[in-house]
Parts: structure tokens; sequence; C-alpha cells
């Protein structure tokens, strides 16, 4: 990545003051330089299921964070850019012996409207495991951080007071919440009200702008479409989330799954994930394979 005007500092910074990154440890890389900004992620079994893939969580994460951080400081934004849509490809699985995994991050356009970055995570031995394109509405950004979130609502933007005990006029919101715990999308985990996959976010899921972040939306899709599937074999190969509308994270959503490809080898499943007056806040379309016979 080329030209973001911040330090490995910064980052480093500003990560630890979000639950979400928190909850699943992200950090620069010690590669990472004031030009080429590089973010990586844990690898552990609680992020891996059963056949050594990682949950989509984490390559989605590390997309919509490491491309937001991108557009924010490189546009000197106020707040976040909202993600209007994120595109997954889900290549081989890390290495059993791997212990990162780690974006390298490209900014490829940023206007007075839009932003737009690609990010290609490998796990330290270097294995390819996920590539993604993110694209961000820059018109959309807030005034302010926590600017999105619902006066009255589970969030307080104003709150002072964090876990490293950084307070005053400037903290980030986000500082006084807890760390985000990524076992809430693992598939088996899932609550379930008859067919849809039902899940409250919480105030540990928060982003910058004080909704829902966009990461959490694309596991829980994820998810929801592994259950859907019911088929632990099935490899999920891509995933393109398109975001409508904020999501608060006191509100209960509903993921309702179809099956739109049900053939011998290949799959694809859409999901909504519907807010309880029952419009649609995110979709997202899965596509895999299934093992030979």
């Amino acid at each position: 990545m080329t030209g973001p005007a911040a330090t490995t500092t910064t980052t480093t910074d500003r990560m630890r003051r979000a639950p979400v990154e928190t909850g699943l440890g992200m950090a620069p890389d010690p590669a990472s330089t004031r030009d080429e900004v590089r973010l990586r992620l844990p690898l552990h079994d609680g992020v891996r299921v059963a056949d050594g893939r990682v949950l989509p969580l984490l390559p989605a994460l590390l997309a919509d964070s490491g491309i937001g951080y991108l557009v924010f400081s490189t546009g000197k934004l106020r707040a976040g850019a909202p993600t209007v849509e994120l595109r997954l490809d889900l290549a081989a699985t890390p290495a059993p012996h791997a212990a990162w995994l780690t974006a390298d991050l490209t900014l490829l356009h940023l206007d007075d409207e839009i932003g737009i970055g690609r990010a290609e995570m490998r796990d330290d031995t270097g294995v390819l495991v996920a590539h993604a394109v993110v694209s961000m509405a820059v018109t959309g950004v807030p005034d302010r951080p926590g600017g999105l979130a619902r006066p009255g609502g589970a969030l307080d933007p104003e709150a002072r007071g964090s876990r490293d005990d950084a307070t005053g006029p400037g903290t980030d919101f986000r500082s006084a919440l807890a760390p985000f715990d990524p076992q809430r999308l693992r598939p088996e985990e899932l609550e379930f009200d008859g067919a849809d996959a039902v899940f409250t976010p919480g105030p540990s899921t928060v982003n910058l702008n004080g909704t829902t972040h966009g990461a959490v939306l694309s596991g829980f899709a994820a998810a929801a479409q592994t259950a859907h599937l019911g088929e632990a074999s099935a490899r999920p190969l891509s995933l393109t989330v398109e975001f409508l509308r904020p999501v608060h994270v006191d509100v209960t959503l509903r993921a309702r799954s179809t099956t739109i490809r049900d053939g011998r080898r290949f799959w694809a499943v859409r999901t909504e994930l519907l807010l309880p007056d029952g419009r649609a806040a995110v979709r997202a379309t899965g596509s895999g394979l299934r093992p030979a016979a």
C-alpha cells in the first residue's frame, strides 16, 4: 500500500481502542511501515473450523478495517467511511502450524465520493488465504466518531475512560467497551427462530461511527449460510456483502437464507439480514464447492 499520512503507532492506537479489532487481536504487522501498512490477526483453534479453515469473520475484518483505516487516514476524515460493498474470495486453508494471518493493503482509488481498496491475506508460511475488494462511501462520513449512534440507544458517543486508562476530550468512545468475542459467530453457536438465525450485535460490535461493524455483519451472514447448508464438508469460495443501511447495536437481526444454486459440486446461498421492521440491512451472496463424491 502506498501513501497514508500515518504511522504504525497511530494504527496501533486505533486498533487497541476498537472492541472488534481488540477481540480478535488485530495489530500492525512488525513489517508495517509509514508507507506500507500491514495488519495481522492471530490464528488459533478458536477462529478455525474443523478442517482448519478460518472463520470468514477474520478476512472480512482485515479487509473492512484495514481499507477503512487507509481511507480514513489518507482522506483525513473525521470518522469512518461506511462500507458499501465487500467482496471476499476465500482461497487456501492456512498451514496447520501457521500463527498469523496478515493483510497487505492497497488503496486503489480515493476521491470526494468513494474509496476503493484491496486486501491480500496470507498466513505466515506464505499461503494465500483470502483476497478482498472493499468499496466505501466517503460522502456518508458522519461529522464525528459515534455520529451514527442512535440517541438514547445502547451507546454513549460522549463516553470517556478506557481499557488502557485513556481519558479526556478526544478519547475514542469505544475504549470503554468490552472486546468482541468471535465465538459468537461460529455457526454452531448461532441462535435460531424457526429457520432464521437471529443475532443481537451488542455494544462490543460497534465501529467508529457508532453502528455495528461491517465485518461482524459479514461474519454473521457467512455463519448463517453455513448453518443453512448444514454440510460440514461444503467449502466456501466467495462472499459478496452489500451494506444497505446502518445496523444499530441493540437491534435483533434475522438472517433469512435462500439456496439459489444447489448442484452436485457447486452451491450458492443468498442471505438477507433483516431489521425488526422487516427491511433488509445487509444482502450477502455466498458460493462454494462440495467435495467430489
